[in-house]
């Protein structure tokens, strides 16, 4: 047999066996599937099957699909599309996917802490923080709050004057040595009005800020900061803005605080209202919905609770009134929120005496080196226009990049530059 031969054969079976391979893991997993479904569903009183048991019978399966078998982060969308096919063929009835991503999936979890402690499984941005000075901001995300906290635990490595950077501003990630305080808005529109105003930089205020409900990203970030920064509240005065608060300063279902936040409400309640003459707007509830509970659960006085829900009697449906932050004029809302944080004593953030002086030493080192590049800059210049550039350069850095495909090709030139300089 010729070594042509041979080796189309060894091809052909190996790529019949990979095929196979996938068949039948393919096969094992609707197996599987099929045996929750008939075990959680059918062997009961009712063969009907309920979109949470039909879930509970998916979800393994979809993310083990949806995050390659655990080798990547798997978004919570992924999951859902994945799960979506089985769980609407064992109900017969369509799936609302944020009923999957904000229910399901992190009830599934949470009732499975073992099964799932490994899972990676990522929520996309509802919202985003702002530090004062440095303008650093990130997106509410989990990969993106993730990494935020990475730079909180790591940032002290950078701080040295072995090799400092020229960058003038003391390097800070996270509370520590930049802000004291947070203000969590439960609205994004807000942000251009408190730069305008810059309330970040006036107060040392990082400002977090969220649409609607804050997610899971958002509370394991402020249970961290929180170590070191007070959280203060900013929201409407409606059954929604209450909710907003409890969820930030209790556990819930998707969230279990190991040590609960340092929360402060700063409004708005019936007293601002009736102080800044706001405008209300009807507040009409689902039929039967009786919301009082909720409210006083989260803080609401009984003249709030008046306010906010009336009920209509006999018909036992409820309606009241609301208010939105939106209400203040631009100017009345600078206004208003200066006397908040006056009254809450928020003050600005200067460190230790030890940081105060690792900085003065900084900052005299970043100065020297300053002196120095201009005093060198005319023998610097000089000296890289005579270099001889190294033939074969585009090569050699394709070479390079084709070795290391993560790499750009200027960490590559650097890098031979670095290993021609080590030759002498």
């Amino acid at each position: 047999m010729s070594d042509n031969l041979a080796a189309m054969l060894a091809a052909a079976v190996t790529k019949v066996t990979k095929d196979y391979a996938k068949i039948k893991k393919k096969e094992e997993r609707d197996q599987r599937q099929d045996a929750r479904l008939r075990e959680r569903y059918f062997s009961g009183r009712s063969s009907r099957t309920t979109i949470r048991d039909a879930a509970a019978a998916a979800i393994p399966d979809a993310y083990e699909k949806a995050s390659g078998g655990g080798k990547y982060p798997a978004n919570c969308r992924q999951v859902m599309y994945a799960a979506r096919p089985a769980i609407q063929k064992a109900t017969g009835a369509p799936l609302k996917d944020t009923y999957f991503t904000q229910t399901l999936l992190p009830d599934y979890m949470r009732e499975h802490p073992e099964e799932t402690a490994a899972w990676d499984i990522v929520y996309d941005a509802r919202g985003h923080i702002l530090e004062p000075h440095t303008n650093y901001e990130i997106g509410l995300g989990t990969l993106e709050v993730r990494e935020y906290l990475d730079g909180v635990d790591n940032v002290n490595s950078t701080v040295g004057i072995e090799r400092p950077t020229l960058e003038v501003t003391y390097p800070t990630r996270g509370p520590r040595n930049r802000y004291n305080s947070i203000l969590y808005v439960e609205k994004e529109g807000f942000l251009p009005l408190l730069r305008q105003a810059q309330f970040a930089e006036r107060y040392d205020l990082a400002i977090m800020s969220s649409k609607g409900m804050s997610t899971t990203a958002a509370r394991t970030l402020i249970e961290r900061l929180s170590e070191s920064a007070t959280i203060y509240v900013l929201h409407d005065f409606d059954k929604s803005g209450f909710s907003i608060l409890g969820t930030l300063t209790r556990d819930t279902r998707r969230y279990e605080y190991t040590n609960t936040p340092n929360v402060v409400d700063l409004g708005l309640r019936l007293t601002d209202v009736e102080q800044w003459d706001l405008q209300s707007e009807e507040a009409p509830y689902n039929k039967n919905e009786d919301p009082r509970f909720n409210l006083q659960e989260n803080g609401a006085t009984v003249k709030e609770v008046e306010f906010l829900c009336g009920s209509n009697g006999w018909q036992r449906t409820y309606a009241g009134r609301r208010v939105e932050l939106n209400s203040f004029t631009s100017e009345q809302f600078v206004e208003w929120l200066d006397s908040k944080l006056r009254k809450h004593k928020v003050k600005k953030a200067v460190p230790e005496e030890a940081t105060l002086a690792e900085a003065w030493r900084r900052a005299a080192a970043i100065r020297r080196y300053q002196q120095i590049i201009d005093a060198g800059q005319k023998e610097v210049t000089n000296y890289a226009a005579t270099l001889t550039v190294p033939r074969g350069l585009r090569r050699q850095i394709a070479k390079m990049v084709d070795e290391y495909p993560a790499l750009p090709w200027d960490k590559a030139l650097e890098a031979l530059l670095t290993r021609r300089r080590g030759r002498g």
